[in-house]
């Protein structure tokens, strides 16, 4: 049976672990009534480049620092040893780093300006710096963060990511009423953020591992933390790389816009994560109880499952952003990000295939195959990014994303088919997604707008009678279960 502890501290990690994707959210409003578009959109720019600089300044210590730890919990010294290594090794990279950046940032941005982007001014004084510096507070204060919840720590971690969120929001918020109209607000909001959370990482880390640095260890750092970082850089290339390429063919307003639409999926992705964090574990406990290396039924539930609720909630979802948007966002010209949206929520329905394959990746630690399935996935990315917004602007951004989606789950199934037999519905897991992302593409790009809200109640109603059809055996015995429920509830009061 769970426990309520259990269930407490994962609602914790899980919830609690995504606010600096919740903060995001949260300043949406304030970026888009206090910014303008151009503002917004170099924002964005800059924020995404942070994300990349983290991590490659992370080297992936915010895994392998836990995993170290756990690993060496029989010898203290040992554990001391390595987690102070790994994170002396964390500040003495990113000090270096910005300091070689200081130097020889500005002349590389000159010229890339020049080069790629004239008239567009990616400004390295002090915006690109800035994000650099932002990047290594976030890097050292993420690592922090990984290893409590290996410790189960879960009162501190609640309290230092709230410490956080505060602070990304309060100063955020200040800056953007002191300075409107400037960056100065959400860049000093993220850098004095990072700093603070970066002060309270550091003593915590001093104060339980002291400072240790044994060469020893940095063979084994190296041999884990490569291959990651290579992964989760294009892992970063698959899912950013486009509005620096929207950079390049048009405008500042263009990114901003474009962003816009992604950042109002955030809470789907938010929903995503946290659903996908309660299910693997269960789905691993069933392998492993019953050492397993095939699809099952008992398994394959939970992926269509995931799949089934999304199926129905997309359109929904869709519908509701333009009539709640302008609610809380007055400029008018971030409507247009509306046009790009469907498309872009249709691409999160390849969620549940996506997960299907790479979980017994993760399983079976073949984990090593992960760099080749994503660079091949980005290479498609990066030239269907590029064909594709040049001749179709915006909407072709979206068409990128789809394409993107579809190429990773194709190489996640070629390679994980190596080692896992799959066995599952065709209807439930491929058919359905794929007529709601036909039916999206083919609305969004052929029918006129005056028809808009029309198209999307009949998608509602097709998608939810085409779900309701193939799941109906799983409803039957749903309702079954709940009416005997019910009756039994009945009996039970009655007597």
């Amino acid at each position: 049976m769970i426990s309520k502890k259990f269930i407490k501290s994962s609602f914790t990690y899980s919830v609690i672990g995504s606010l600096p994707m919740v903060s995001g959210f949260v300043l949406l409003p304030f970026y888009t009534n206090l910014l303008t578009t151009d503002d917004f959109g170099m924002l964005m720019i800059y924020i995404l480049f942070s994300q990349l600089i983290q991590i490659i300044l992370n080297f992936g210590m915010d895994n392998f620092v836990p995993i170290t730890f756990i690993n060496t919990k029989d010898d203290k010294i040992k554990q001391t040893e390595s987690v102070a290594t790994s994170t002396m090794l964390l500040l003495g990279v990113g000090a270096a780093f910005i300091l070689i950046f200081w130097f020889t940032g500005n002349p590389f941005f000159q010229v890339l300006n020049d080069v790629l982007y004239k008239g567009k001014n990616i400004v390295f004084s002090p915006w690109v710096f800035m994000s650099v510096v932002t990047a290594f507070f976030n890097s050292y204060f993420k690592t922090y963060t990984n290893l409590l919840v290996y410790q189960q720590h879960s009162v501190k971690y609640f309290w230092i990511n709230i410490f956080n969120f505060i602070l990304t929001i309060g100063i955020s918020l200040a800056g953007l009423h002191l300075y409107p109209q400037t960056l100065i607000g959400p860049m000093y909001g993220r850098l004095l953020s990072g700093l603070g959370i970066f002060v309270v990482a550091f003593l915590f880390f001093a104060n339980e591992f002291g400072f240790k640095f044994r060469t020893v260890y940095l063979k084994g750092i190296g041999e884990f933390c490569f291959p990651f970082l290579i992964y989760m850089i294009l892992y970063w290339v698959l899912n950013n790389v486009d509005r620096y390429i929207i950079l390049y063919f048009f405008d500042q307003t263009s990114v901003g816009i474009y962003d816009f639409a992604v950042k109002c999926s955030l809470p789907i992705e938010f929903v995503q994560l946290g659903l996908i964090g309660a299910i693997m574990p269960i789905v691993f406990n069933i392998w492993k109880d019953k050492n397993i290396t095939a699809s099952s039924a008992e398994v394959n539930k939970y992926f269509s499952g995931f799949t089934a609720v999304f199926l129905i909630s997309f359109p929904v979802y869709v519908l509701f952003i333009p009539l709640a948007i302008p609610l809380v966002v007055n400029n008018p010209a971030y409507y247009e990000s509306f046009d790009y949206f469907p498309i872009i929520v249709a691409g999160f329905i390849s969620k549940g295939l996506y997960t299907m394959f790479m979980a017994p990746l993760l399983f079976l630690k073949k984990t090593k195959v992960l760099p080749l399935a994503f660079a091949l996935a980005a290479i498609i990315q990066v030239s269907s990014s590029i064909i594709l917004i040049k001749y179709f602007g915006l909407m072709g951004a979206t068409y990128a994303t789809i394409v993107s989606k579809v190429a990773q789950v194709f190489f996640l199934y070629f390679f994980s088919r190596r080692y896992f037999k799959f066995h599952f519905n065709f209807n439930k897991i491929i058919l359905l997604p794929a007529l709601y992302l036909v039916m999206v593409i083919v609305s969004e790009t052929f029918f006129p707008r005056q028809y808009w809200y029309f198209i999307q109640v009949m998608i509602i109603l097709i998608v939810s009678f085409s779900t309701f059809f193939i799941y109906r055996n799983e409803l039957v015995l749903l309702l079954e279960k709940y009416l005997h429920f019910s009756k039994k509830s009945s009996i039970d009061n009655a007597e």
